[in-house]
């Protein structure tokens, strides 16, 4: 897979999470079995924001040839992936968040081994 792939793809898959949670807390919530309590709503339209924000930057440094650059986006995206994936666990293991959540753990576990793939040194150059 071409690095301007995974981050097109990582890109999308993030906005679309991100406006969902930022648009339609309560449908989110209610989908994880997260109680739709108000404070929970904005909450989840912080989050929402943030990975919209962040999901737009990815998706954004498909087409930058600069190494540094991309170096830091996969770096950054790399270690929220990795925060995503223990906090996806816990919310599972501890029964604050359904059945549901296993899929949040894949797809942080996916998007975490793609950016770890892209950073391997035998991966240069890093350039999308």
């Amino acid at each position: 897979m071409k690095l301007s792939t995974y981050l097109s793809i990582a890109g999308i898959i993030g906005l679309a999470f991100g406006l969902v949670f930022l648009l339609a807390p309560q449908f989110a919530l209610t989908q994880y079995g997260v109680p739709t309590e108000a404070h929970n709503l904005l909450q989840m339209r912080y989050f929402g924001s943030t990975l919209a924000a962040l999901s737009l930057v990815v998706w954004l440094a498909r087409g930058v040839r600069d190494e540094t650059a991309i170096h830091a986006v996969l770096i950054g995206s790399a270690a929220g992936f990795a925060v995503g994936v223990l906090l996806s666990l816990w919310g599972v293991m501890s029964g604050l968040i359904n059945a549901l959540g296993w899929s949040s753990v894949v797809i942080y576990l996916l998007l975490l081994l793609g950016a770890l793939y892209f950073l391997m040194p035998a991966r240069k150059p890093l350039a999308a």
